[in-house]
């Protein structure tokens, strides 16, 4: 199982090794808890890039500085932008950092005072802490579900729009066979390649159950349709999609083919939003967790990549679903130019 990563931000190597003393062998909803640590404000920062995926952060209010926690605390709520990270501020030094004040003033989770701290109240904040996260982000697929059940038309809309994108894939696919002269080949292979990206796009209507079809899938063939797909666009606007697939993952993988093309599709089209003309690079290469990919589309424009457009809201609900129906995980980063998804491999 793909564990609940806990930041550990503080100056005292001996915090870090109780911290790890509480949580050693310990589960939560049999999922193990990895604890990252950090012994300054700046290699925190460094982390949270690393790790979009950080559920929870135990944080020391004085490091560097008297106030170098509750700075961090503002950089990971409004220069990250990232509300789903649960924050618990751990203090030694009360008069710093007063709690009341600091509740008020600070969109924090927990206060605890190391001098009070106990392994069962500091467990008890931290499972309290996960479960808050775990809560946020079911929310956000229980949006998705309430948002397209209450448009029953749009299932309706989506199984009329590719019945009819069925024939149209089916015969821009024959075309390519025939014997036309260069212009007309390229003109074909280009209307294919629209005719793909439109039948995915109204897969964002389609609510419906579908069987989990499992098959061997050569990923290099699967990566060049992706790429075959969005060709007419780049070359029309002048970028490039490319890719690196890591030596070191298998040359096949077992899943579903038709939800994985379709979760690069829709990263790819996500990307290409904030992309403004810039290259787009998909890689895929072995994730931390044993038994697990990192896929990232990244896009190197410094715009942020999941923005508050209902298009690009609509791909972001769209790729959520097909990470969790591929049993894996989407990673956002709101400040960052790249889209990481974590699968099982």
């Amino acid at each position: 199982m793909v564990p609940w990563k806990v930041l550990v931000i503080d100056d005292e190597e001996g915090i870090h090794g109780i911290t790890r003393m509480v949580f050693r062998g310990y589960e939560f909803e049999q999922r193990p808890i990895e604890l990252i640590s950090a012994m300054s404000g700046a290699q925190a920062r460094d982390l949270l890039v690393q790790h979009p995926d950080i559920a929870l952060a135990l944080l020391d209010v004085v490091m560097e500085t008297d106030s170098e926690g509750l700075q961090l605390v503002e950089y990971i709520r409004n220069e990250l932008n990232n509300r789903d990270i649960r924050i618990i501020l751990r203090t030694g030094h009360p008069g710093y950092a007063p709690e009341a004040q600091v509740v008020v003033n600070y969109d924090i989770n927990d206060y605890l005072s190391k001098a009070e701290l106990s392994a069962s109240r500091l467990l008890t904040s931290v499972v309290v802490g996960l479960r808050s996260y775990r809560d946020i982000r079911s929310a956000r697929v229980q949006q998705f579900n309430d948002s397209t059940s209450s448009f029953p038309d749009h299932q309706i809309v989506a199984d009329q729009l590719q019945r009819q994108m069925a024939p149209i894939l089916k015969q821009s696919q024959r075309l390519q066979q025939f014997d036309l002269n260069p212009v007309a080949q390229d003109i074909t292979v280009n209307l294919h390649a629209q005719h793909q990206r439109l039948d995915n796009s109204i897969g964002l209507l389609n609510n419906a159950d579908q069987p989990f079809l499992s098959e061997f899938i050569e990923l290099v063939d699967l990566l060049n349709d992706v790429l075959h797909i969005f060709l007419p666009q780049s070359r029309r606007d002048g970028w490039l999609l490319d890719y690196r697939l890591d030596n070191r993952l298998p040359a096949q993988l077992k899943s579903d083919l038709n939800r994985l093309k379709q979760l690069l599709i829709s990263a790819v089209e996500l990307a290409i939003l904030s992309a403004d003309g810039h290259d787009i690079k998909l890689t895929l290469q072995p994730a931390r967790q044993s038994g697990y990919l990192m896929l990232s589309v990244e896009q190197d424009s410094g715009l942020p990549v999941f923005t508050a457009t209902p298009w690009s809201h609509l791909l972001q609900q769209y790729l959520q679903r097909l990470s969790n129906e591929l049993q894996g995980q989407l990673i956002e980063r709101d400040e960052s130019g790249t889209i990481h998804c974590l699968l099982p491999l």
